[in-house]
């Protein structure tokens, strides 16, 4: 076997790789779908229960048929084979966590599934959905896993449970997991998996178990428990959570904007480093960002309304809702607390550039990162400053540490990419009948995983889009969640190459 491997081509090796990993992953998806029909049965939704069933029954197979197919296969991952296995997944896990929804008939048009299912695994939290709260238990509780499981990343999970020999889970965890610091808290890969897993599970329950006694249903508490530690944007509620009591929406506020900080760092201080605190330069950013933004849309507000300042209820919304939505949208999470689409044009304005930027690095935020848009400010802040002290020497720094010119030139590399993949997705989107406002804020939406658009899509519903224009969000929206660099490099020719 040794002998016949080594005549295999590296690209033929590298494919083999990639579908025995994905065949170990598929069997982990089957296993998810299966756990989640447990809420369809224990409600008596024996209708649900089949076909998720079925669901499962089919996605687990195939995994287990593709790992024997391929059980000889050594895996070797080098970052190139991390490359592809990470995008390979995304794609494979939204194709076959689309079945509960296509098979039951929830949602007839498998696009439209598929949508919503990469919607659900990029924690982006677009919608083609009109009316969730019709969902069966089991079906709309699935609908919040994917946004759980893409979270924390599916590479994350596997890497917690199963070890890779030499730099395997390294690659496959660089691949996926988002930021320019890949630092490991722990020696071996399978260990910090296990601690972001262990910080993310226990945001969750303590998420859960305040929306449950602030009074919201155990149902609708762990599927606003799912997508609060997601950072995603799918609610049980067709009104996302404008329903729910002022107390809920603070609670809210307060966890998007913990699950917007990086998790290591979480840990990091659950274990008592509190030099952690004083030492992030980008935590003390990220709360600036958070007060001055809110500050700025309320005194939009009251400038466009002055009666918000003799009311006493009207001041308190206008507060709460102007923090919720600034914690939403640089977090992007992408829930929804009022009809922010009715606020004056320069209040929306600072929500649409906030969706840019994204929370900090190491969280499961999208967006390009604080820890980039910082790194870019500072390298134009040094740039006019060498112009006019041309022999000074001013390095850019985060955390008193000193970038290194690679570091500064991959970040703006990164920046540029995403500027053109924003231009090209808003063309194509404008190709497939969306107007060229709604296609520019919804190209943003998707690359940096938000959920909500503009104009029609306001509240993060896109059903009204052609079927390639959601085609082309859903493919958005995957190189958004994977950083760009990931997916594009499965298109470079030296992926190809030896």
């Amino acid at each position: 076997m040794v002998m016949k491997e080594k005549t295999l081509s590296p690209n033929i090796r590298m494919l083999r790789t990639a579908l025995k990993v994905i065949g170990l992953l598929l069997m982990m998806e089957g296993v998810f779908i299966a756990v989640v029909s447990i809420a369809s049965l224990v409600t008596k939704q024996y209708h649900a229960v089949s076909f998720m069933l079925i669901s499962a029954t089919i996605t687990f197979f195939a995994g287990l048929l593709d790992y024997l197919i391929f059980r000889k296969q050594n895996i070797d991952i080098d970052k190139r084979t991390g490359f592809l296995i990470v995008t390979l997944i995304w794609v494979v896990f939204s194709l076959f966590g689309s079945l509960p929804y296509y098979l039951g008939g929830y949602i007839p048009n498998f696009i439209d599934a598929f949508f919503e299912t990469m919607s659900g695994f990029t924690t982006t939290g677009s919608s083609i959905l009109e009316d969730v709260e019709s969902l069966p238990y089991g079906v709309g509780l699935w609908r919040l896993t994917t946004e759980w499981i893409g979270g924390i990343g599916i590479i994350v999970i596997m890497l917690s449970v199963f070890s890779f020999a030499g730099g395997g889970g390294t690659s496959l965890f660089s691949a996926e997991v988002a930021g320019i610091d890949k630092s490991k808290i722990a020696p071996r890969i399978k260990e910090t998996s296990k601690a972001l897993l262990i910080v993310y599970v226990s945001l969750t329950t303590i998420y859960g178990m305040t929306y449950y006694l602030l009074g919201m249903t155990p149902y609708d508490a762990l599927c606003h428990a799912f997508t609060t530690a997601a950072t995603a944007g799918f609610s049980s509620k067709n009104t996302s959570v404008m329903l729910f009591s002022p107390q809920i929406q603070v609670a809210m506020t307060c966890f998007m904007i913990l699950s917007g900080t990086n998790l290591l760092f979480i840990y990091s201080i659950a274990k008592r480093n509190f030099k952690e605190i004083k030492r992030s330069e980008e935590l003390r950013v990220y709360l600036s960002v958070i007060v001055l933004a809110a500050l700025s849309i309320i005194l939009i507000n009251v400038l466009n309304d002055t009666s918000i300042i003799f009311s006493t209820d009207k001041l308190t919304s206008t507060i709460r809702h102007s923090f919720f939505m600034i914690a939403s949208v640089l977090t992007s999470t992408g829930l929804v607390c009022c009809q922010f689409n009715l606020w004056p044009i320069g209040a929306v304005l600072i929500l649409i550039l906030l969706m840019n930027s994204g929370a900090m690095s190491g969280s499961t935020s999208g967006g390009l990162k604080l820890v980039r848009m910082m790194v870019l400010f500072k390298n134009a802040r040094n740039t006019i400053n060498k112009g006019i002290h041309s022999n000074a020497f001013i390095p850019v720094t985060i955390n008193h540490k000193m970038l290194s010119d690679e570091t500064l030139y991959n970040v703006f590399n990164m920046f540029m990419l995403y500027i053109i993949t924003l231009v090209c997705g808003t063309l194509f989107l404008v190709a497939f009948g969306v107007n060229l406002q709604e296609a520019f804020v919804s190209s943003i939406s998707a690359l940096c995983n938000m959920g909500p658009g503009f104009g029609e899509s306001w509240s993060g519903n896109f059903s009204h889009f052609s079927d390639l224009a959601k085609l082309t969000m859903a493919f958005m929206m995957c190189i958004g969640r994977l950083e760009l660099i990931t997916v594009f490099a499965l298109f470079s020719k030296s992926l190809r190459r030896r």
